[in-house]
C-alpha cells in the first residue's frame, strides 16, 4: 500500500478498469503523484494493451463508467474502435480518462510494462504504474512536440553555513570597492599585484 491518498472517484475509475480485466499501464498525473508522494490530480491517464480483446474490455469498462467523447457522444463498444480514436480524453461518471496507446517517446504498452511496478492503491486497485524514467520519456517527448525545452531540475546550491569558525571571515558577495591609495589595499590584492611585476 502506498502512503498517497487518492480521490475516491479516481480509485473508483481504476477499480472499474481492473474489474473488467483491462491491461494497462498508469501514466500521467496519477503516476507522477504515486512516485512523488502527492500532487494535484485531475484525471487518470492510461496506456492500454492494443490487442483486440483488451480494447473490447476497455470499451465495456468505459461504458460502465458512462464515458463520453469530447463531442458528447457516449462510448459504444459495438461501434467505437478506441484505437482509431486515441489519443483522446473521455469524461466519465467519476473522473476524466486520458487514453493513448503509444504516447510519444515510447512504443506503447509492451515498452512501458517492462519497467512498470504493480502498486496497491486500495482494495481491488493494483495498477501497473510506469517507472519514473518512462514518465520522463513521455514528458520529454510531449515538451518537444510543444516546442518547449526539456525540463531542467532546479540547480542545487551549497548550503549556507549556520556559523563561522573563529578564524573564518565571511566572504562578501557582489562587487567590492577598492581604495585608490595602494597603502589601503587588502593584503591579498597587494600580494597579487606584487607577483605581476
Amino acid at each position: 500500500m502506498t502512503e498517497i491518498e487518492l480521490d475516491p472517484k479516481l480509485l473508483a475509475t481504476l477499480q472499474t478498469l481492473e474489474s473488467q480485466a483491462v491491461e494497462y499501464v498508469l501514466v500521467g498525473e496519477v503516476a507522477d503523484a504515486i512516485h512523488d508522494g502527492g500532487g494535484f490530480i485531475s484525471g487518470v491517464a492510461i496506456v492500454p494493451a492494443a490487442y483486440g480483446r483488451n480494447v473490447d474490455r476497455l470499451a465495456f469498462a468505459l461504458k460502465r463508467l458512462d464515458a463520453h467523447h469530447a463531442n458528447g457522444q457516449p462510448v459504444d463498444p459495438r461501434t467505437n474502435d478506441l484505437r482509431a480514436l486515441a489519443p483522446c480524453t473521455f469524461t466519465t461518471a467519476h473522473a476524466k480518462v486520458e487514453l493513448d496507446f503509444a504516447p510519444g517517446g515510447t512504443n506503447g504498452y509492451p515498452d512501458l510494462f517492462d519497467d512498470a511496478a504493480r502498486i496497491g492503491l486500495a482494495a481491488g486497485v493494483n495498477p501497473h504504474v510506469a517507472s519514473p524514467q518512462d514518465l520522463d520519456r513521455i514528458d520529454g517527448s510531449a515538451r518537444g512536440a510543444q516546442g518547449l525545452p526539456p525540463a531542467v531540475p532546479p540547480a542545487t546550491l551549497p548550503p549556507e553555513p549556520d556559523s563561522f569558525e573563529a578564524d573564518e571571515v565571511p566572504v562578501a558577495r557582489g562587487p567590492q570597492t577598492i581604495p585608490l591609495d595602494p597603502a589601503d589595499w587588502p593584503q591579498e590584492i597587494r600580494a597579487s599585484r606584487a607577483t605581476r611585476r
